[in-house]
């Protein structure tokens, strides 16, 4: 019987590809009792890296347990992409990265599947490296940010690999990198105040990634690529009608895409990582059951310890929980559980 609850918002970290991206590392330990985790020269701290479920795949499933998750698509950590180290080091990286979800995918079977991170500052490494990951090491997709060190991913460099994604029926989900995790020489971190850079600056970045792949014509040109964006999509799902405004009444787009809005929108997906009660109740009416997903940002510092039961208590059929407890996650994700 196929499991119920699949989370699809789950980062890893393996320790076996600690250092593996030259002088960016990652590295990660105790410092004077504190624990951090360093990736070039962003530093976070007080989140429990090191012997825990982020780390740990033991620790992981016991705490997948208590939380009543039978499921994980596991995800590279955001503060791992490195878009702005060398396309050598970041391949090296991603490669490891890759053959270690493979590994704990197979040493897991039915609890695990994986999703594959891509040196995107060379996008022809990309697409081989994709290529590898689906075909050969058997993850599911990918999982990439939204700044590629400056360059949109509008860029034409990115449509082979937006191709590449509709061939292979992988989808493509993409999480932003704190904004002040990789900076370029010169620049000054601004929003690390008040974790600024984690609780609105995903958000903003999320509903850009939306507004590219929607103006920018992606989703119009590849009508099976399937869009994910945690978070419940930032701000995208709110900002629909404005959206919809703009391609009725903006100069720029009339002709803009070859289908219907509505038709370009149902290949973005989002999940229910939104707070209880109503607002997620609206997420799934606005949106549609069969396009909301589980995810929890599991050991992550803002991790939903009951979000299975808010999903449970929403006042929708059952066959509608079921389809957000775990079924799009297998309908759309490929996940065999």
């Amino acid at each position: 019987m196929p499991v119920r609850t699949i989370d699809v918002h789950a980062h890893v970290l393996f320790p076996k590809v600690m250092g593996k991206c030259g002088a960016a590392g990652p590295e990660m330990g105790l410092r004077n009792g504190v624990q951090f985790f360093r990736s070039g020269d962003y530093v976070l701290e007080n989140v429990r890296f090191v012997d825990a479920p982020f780390s740990d795949l033991d620790r992981r499933l016991e705490l997948m347990a208590r939380l009543r998750i039978e499921h994980q698509v596991l995800s590279p950590n955001p503060l791992t992409y490195f878009y702005r180290q060398p396309a050598t080091d970041g391949l090296a990286f991603c490669r490891a990265n890759n053959d270690e979800m493979a590994a704990a995918v197979a040493a897991h079977p039915g609890r695990f599947s994986g999703f594959a991170q891509l040196p995107l500052q060379d996008p022809g490494l990309a697409v081989e490296e994709l290529k590898r990951a689906v075909g050969t090491l058997g993850l599911v997709g990918s999982y990439i940010g939204s700044d590629i060190a400056g360059c949109a991913l509008t860029d034409p460099d990115f449509e082979p690999l937006w191709a590449e994604h509709e061939a292979l029926r992988v989808p493509c989900v993409i999480h932003p990198a704190p904004r002040d995790a990789e900076l370029t020489s010169g620049q000054v971190a601004q929003m690390r105040q008040w974790d600024l850079d984690l609780v609105v600056g995903f958000a903003s970045d999320e509903t850009m990634v939306a507004a590219q792949f929607v103006f920018g014509g992606i989703l119009d040109r590849h009508p099976q690529f399937h869009l994910h964006i945690p978070h419940a999509g930032g701000n995208t799902p709110w900002l629909k009608g404005r959206f919809e405004m703009a391609l009725r009444k903006r100069p720029w787009a009339k002709g803009l895409l070859t289908r219907p809005l509505d038709e370009v929108w149902r290949q973005m997906t989002f999940d229910c990582l939104i707070k209880p009660g109503p607002n997620m109740e609206m997420l799934v009416k606005a949106e549609g059951a069969d396009r909301i997903l589980l995810g929890t940002n599991f050991a992550g510092w803002d991790q939903d310890d009951t979000i299975v039961a808010s999903v449970e208590a929403l006042p929708i059929p059952a066959e509608d929980r079921d389809m957000i407890l775990g079924g799009n996650a297998r309908r759309l994700f490929g996940v065999r559980a």
